[in-house]
């Protein structure tokens, strides 16, 4: 194995699904040491991040009132509580979110950062034009509001739940995959598709062709695009106070809780230096296994639609504008891959966690984790979100800490998508909780996974869930076969190089066998009148 390459380049999805996988477990685990030392029951419960931002969100609007005298309630309330001889008014936990910290979001960021210290290179080169621009910006709203809605993003059911069997998050996704075809559609419709693209690197786009170039610009400087400045600004304000409130000062944003004043939520001074470090960590891996991929769950979804169309149809696609190597990595299921191999090694782990050590798989009990009227409705605007963002939630944290324009822009977006639930929490609460189909208090059922529908025997269940098991380890190498079939590359090309390098390969190839490789035939270049024009 060459650890420089490793090191100094992009990965295949196949590694980034790996190292998410691991990302996974560091987590899991930590949560699971953190209820030991708590004296509570543990459970198995994967990376979540959408009520996290919140908290970060609600810990901004909670710092900006402490410096200048408000008392604002946009992202929560606040409410008054007496405490060591004296009243105090204080954030509480009855609103919509109370100011804390997500780990995993600010390792996610920081794995980003770090690969582009790996590979020298930031994605702030990457320009992008307005109108894409106010296209990320309509994706953040989108996406943020339909995980209040779909009670979690596209990382909790796609790479969550699935594995876990939720029903709800069975069900979300499809209305994602819907989502996200329709948004991919629109792309095209408004001249925007030569945007989608898995990732960017100087080094792939200098050589390529003008289809490959939508956001290569040749003396563009980013620091005097005030759009930059502003999401830079916006990035920056929100990760330095959850730090603060993290690590420098917890006591300075505190919340009341059950009518207990408590620490900045998820602080050293909350949970402990042992949580905090394990799901930092955790983030930081799975940052750095998104970053060095572009590693995202709407690809996965939007490969399994049309990975065969693309084959079938090439012509079709290359006229909307979609570049070579989308059509390339879509064709070859490569992000789908990605999410497979993750499924195999954190469902792994859950299992042995589960059979040997008795802790059961988390994702019940709550109306977050039944399928509702909004698990319909928000995982439809989670598919439209995420690809308007050309990035699921996840990897937009991980394209923050490399410096995409787009997704600073997007993220903006994110903010303002919680207000329709932060303002109007309680109606929202009460419209999710009489609208359960499946799960607490279900119209249908009161199951929350697959294996409750056969019964309470814990036995059943374990055999059931390890079947599922071996499933998706089938899927993982069924994907590499079909994504070898598809596009003419080995299945060892498919598992270990990254996709940039396996375009270059197809396009050289394709010129020396009259546009085929190993009788496939290779997508070809973007006409002209199909470029993007922002």
């Amino acid at each position: 194995m060459n650890y420089k390459k490793l090191l100094n380049k992009q990965w295949s999805f196949l590694y980034a699904g790996i190292a998410f996988g691991i990302a996974q477990i560091v987590y899991m685990t930590g949560l699971w040491l953190h209820a030991l030392q708590a004296g509570k029951k543990p459970h198995l419960k994967p990376i979540t991040v959408t009520t996290d931002l919140g908290k970060m969100f609600r810990g901004v609007e909670v710092f900006i009132n402490r410096l200048f005298g408000f008392h604002s309630e946009i992202y929560g309330t606040y409410a008054k509580v007496s405490g060591h001889g004296a009243e105090h008014f204080l954030p509480d936990a009855s609103g919509a979110f109370v100011p804390g910290i997500g780990w995993p979001i600010v390792g996610i960021m920081i794995g980003g950062w770090l690969v582009g210290r790996m590979e020298k290179e930031s994605r702030s080169w990457a320009y992008y034009g307005k109108r894409l621009l106010a296209v990320s910006f309509l994706g953040g709203i989108l996406f943020s509001y339909g995980t209040r809605l779909a009670g979690g993003c596209t990382l909790n059911h796609l790479m969550g739940g699935v594995p876990l069997m939720n029903i709800h998050s069975l069900v979300t996704i499809i209305f994602m995959g819907l989502g996200g075809i329709a948004a991919f559609y629109l792309m095209a419709e408004w001249n925007l598709a030569g945007y989608f693209k898995h990732q960017e690197t100087l080094e792939y786009v200098r050589q390529a062709d003008k289809g490959e170039q939508a956001t290569y610009r040749p003396g563009y400087s980013p620091w005097k695009n005030y759009f930059y400045w502003i999401g830079l600004v916006f990035a920056l304000l929100l990760v330095l106070v959850a730090f603060y409130g993290g690590f420098a000062n917890p006591s300075y944003m505190r919340h009341i809780k059950d009518g207990h004043i408590i620490a900045f939520n998820k602080s050293v001074a909350h949970k402990g230096w042992l949580y905090v470090i394990l799901t930092l960590t955790a983030g930081i891996i799975g940052g750095i296994g998104l970053g060095k991929s572009g590693f995202g769950t709407e690809c996965a979804l939007v490969a399994g639609e049309v990975g065969d169309s693309m084959r079938r149809n090439d012509k079709k696609y290359r006229l909307w504008g979609v570049p070579k190597i989308t059509r390339t990595l879509m064709r070859g299921y490569l992000p789908f891959i990605g999410i497979a191999a993750h499924w195999v090694v954190m469902l792994g782990f859950v299992l042995i966690a589960w059979i040997f050590f008795n802790i059961e798989p988390a994702f019940a009990g709550k109306v977050k984790y039944s399928l509702t009227a909004g698990s319909i409705i928000g995982g439809f605007l989670l598919g439209m979100g995420a690809v308007f963002l050309i990035g699921c939630e996840i990897r937009s944290y991980m394209r923050l800490g490399i410096g995409y324009l787009n997704t600073l822009i997007g993220f903006i977006g994110f903010a303002v998508g919680y207000l329709p639930f932060t303002l109007y929490y309680k109606a929202h609460k009460h419209f999710l909780a009489s609208t359960v189909l499946v799960g607490k208090n279900g119209a249908w059922s009161d199951a929350y996974k697959v294996y409750d529908l056969f019964g309470d025997n814990p036995l059943v269940h374990k055999i059931i869930l390890f079947l599922w098991w071996l499933f998706l380890l089938w899927l993982l190498i069924f994907l590499i076969k079909k994504g070898s079939r598809n596009t003419g590359l080995t299945p060892v090309q498919i598992r270990h190089n990254n996709t940039e390098e396996n375009q270059i390969f197809i396009d050289r190839t394709a010129a020396e066998n009259n546009g085929k490789v190993n009788g496939v035939p290779a997508p070809e270049p973007v006409p002209p009148e199909s470029y993007v024009k922002d």
